[in-house]
């Protein structure tokens, strides 16, 4: 169901409202074919809603078996755009649709592939997404110069969903398997141990090739793989960081990441750039950044600090690739194309949260933040980009970092004061004893809430308290900091929330140690050290139009229109046990 421009569409849906009234003149057979027909109509034309009313009307038992899967199809691709995903398996598991599949033609073999792929993709679960696509590739040929590129395509999809798994499941095979799932998990894990190197990925790849040669992915390699970066990896970095005051923690916390980086590296024997250090605390970042440069920086990374990114950002120029370690809220036309801005930005996560939110059905919400900079920016985008999808934002609450009673903040926002009222005028008016438990509003489907763990065991005790115990929660990374405390985050039962990879077990390929000691913010900052590391040799890389992410300790790591964009994976608290989960 490709999208239509708005003529096409209305042209469409005015076809369908045609092949809809003539049905209504036909007999049985031929009704159920034009109704199929406007059904299908309706859906390219965009409208899902009258597509989905007109196959209701359908009976089965007046289609052909061609008609019938074509029928059973479009319902799949129906109940998919809606996320409907229990519905749409349904379809696959028709007795009629499992006994007529096995005769279709290869066409028809092949578009159901795509869909079972994308509807496991689409339910979390990728590996059968994958299998569903190496199925889809065998029923091309190979020798074919038309069905290579088709095979490619499939190839390339394969590749960017390894690139998302956590590096334990790459490692589920047994030794000695040679299946073709196994080749690329084999191929995939490979690649992860050394993605700060994609020279020493190029060797590997050679190396597996070898090895597997029967694969189909040694013959017809991903794209990424085939059509690798020239850029030389910089020789010598620069490092921009506020090393005094009350920056110098949290400067030396992100370079103790950012060396972690490095030494891993070097371990493996891989060339690192030598790395200088240059205080940013009391003198202008340019100026700074002009001297490192001077003295030989092919590369800069940073400045920490959001006012000397802004002031990085306004320079007419920039002269060597710069990678810094805070980012604006909002993108400069006019930026460097040497510029990338990468950070802790909390907008990612609100825009993860509001996506999977809005996938699962979710209209009505009530987001509860802090009233610091990063939650007061965080609410006001989260409002706008979920206004913007259609939902509606309850009431959006701010907490000051003093309150220790959430159970007053939260009666009016769930209306429990109001209902409380009504009790009383009601024991009033009967001038007489009277049981009565308040009620809170019912229009609260979902709660946001933004903020670190002290806080939040304080407010999901007191929603439940308060009679929300039944309605979901999400939350952002800051409410975990890698470190299983269970008894203490028993309170956060029952809390879905974006992780950063490092804070998962099995996620990396090497866990990442932050020094347990420190407060959940600045052992995220260690982790935004060491991706800066790794992506230090890799802008070249995810410029590739057919680059895949980068698996980083922050998340998913992919660049667009100059900013590092971060997706991070899902966990929930189970009985104080955080558990990495699907979406």
């Amino acid at each position: 169901m490709a999208a239509q421009d708005s003529e096409t569409s209305r042209s469409l849906v005015r076809q369908a409202e045609i092949a809809l009234e003539q049905a209504q003149l036909t007999d049985p057979a031929g009704r159920a074919s034009l109704l199929l027909d406007a059904a299908i109509l309706f859906a390219q034309g965009g409208d899902i809603a009258q597509s989905r009313q007109t196959l209701k009307l359908i009976s089965t038992t007046n289609l052909s078996d061609t008609f019938f899967i074509e029928y059973s199809l479009l319902g799949l691709e129906l109940d998919l755009v809606s996320f409907k995903l229990d519905s749409a398996r349904e379809w696959l598991g028709q007795p009629r649709f499992v006994t007529v599949r096995s005769a279709l033609g290869i066409n028809f073999q092949r578009r159901i592939l795509r869909l079972e792929s994308a509807l496991n993709a689409a339910r979390g679960d990728a590996i059968a997404s994958i299998d569903n696509h190496i199925q889809l590739a065998a029923l091309f040929n190979s020798r074919k110069i038309g069905d290579q590129k088709l095979i490619a395509a499939v190839h390339d999809k394969i590749w960017q969903q390894l690139n998302e798994l956590p590096f334990q499941q790459l490692q589920r095979t047994e030794l000695g398997d040679t299946g073709v799932l196994a080749g690329w998990f084999e191929l995939a894990a490979s690649m992860r141990y050394r993605q700060a190197s994609p020279a020493a990925q190029k060797s590997l790849f050679e190396v597996w090739q070898k090895r597997w040669r029967d694969h189909p992915a040694a013959t017809i390699p991903p794209s990424v793989l085939k059509n690798r970066s020239r850029d030389n990896p910089p020789k010598s970095i620069a490092l921009l960081l506020p090393l005094q005051q009350e920056y110098e923690i949290p400067s030396s916390t992100l370079l103790d990441g950012f060396m972690s980086g490095y030494y891993e590296n070097l371990a493996q024997g891989r060339t690192v750039p030598s790395v200088a250090i240059y205080d940013t605390s009391s003198r202008p970042v340019s100026d700074v950044y002009n001297q490192a440069i001077d003295r030989g920086a092919e590369m800069v990374i940073g400045p920490l600090r959001q006012s000397q990114v802004e002031e990085l950002v306004s320079a007419p120029e920039l002269r060597v690739p710069t990678l810094t370690l805070n980012r604006l809220d909002t993108q400069l036309a006019n930026s460097s194309d040497n510029l990338v801005q990468f950070g802790l930005s909390a907008l990612d996560e609100v825009n993860q949260l509001a996506d999977q939110a809005w996938l699962q059905g979710h209209s009505n919400v009530l987001i509860i933040s802090p009233d610091s900079g990063w939650g007061e920016r965080a609410q006001r985008h989260f409002v706008d980009y979920w206004n913007a999808k259609g939902g509606v934002v309850i009431d959006a609450i701010t907490y000051p970092s003093s309150i220790n009673d959430f159970t007053r903040l939260l009666q009016r926002p769930l209306e429990i004061d109001l209902s409380e009222q009504r009790g009383l005028a009601l024991r009033r008016s009967v001038n007489r004893s009277l049981s009565y438990t308040p009620r809170r509003r019912q229009d609260i489907d979902l709660v946001i809430v933004l903020g670190y763990s002290e806080k939040v065991r304080q407010i999901k005790p007191a929603l439940d308290f308060l009679y929300a115990a039944d309605v979901p929660v999400y939350a952002t990374s800051h409410i975990y900091s890698g470190t299983q405390q269970i008894e203490l985050n028993r309170d956060l039962s029952g809390i879905k929330f974006s992780a950063m990879s490092w804070t998962l077990d099995g996620h990396m390929p090497r866990p990442i140690n932050p020094d347990q000691r420190l407060p959940t913010a600045y052992r995220q900052l260690y982790a935004l050290g060491y991706d800066a590391f790794l992506l230090h040799a890799l802008l070249g890389e995810l410029n590739n139009p057919q680059a895949v992410p980068v698996f980083g300790a922050t998340g998913l790591l992919t660049l667009r229109d100059g900013v590092i964009e971060r997706r991070e994976k899902w966990a929930t608290f189970e009985n104080g046990r955080v558990i990495a989960t699907q979406p």
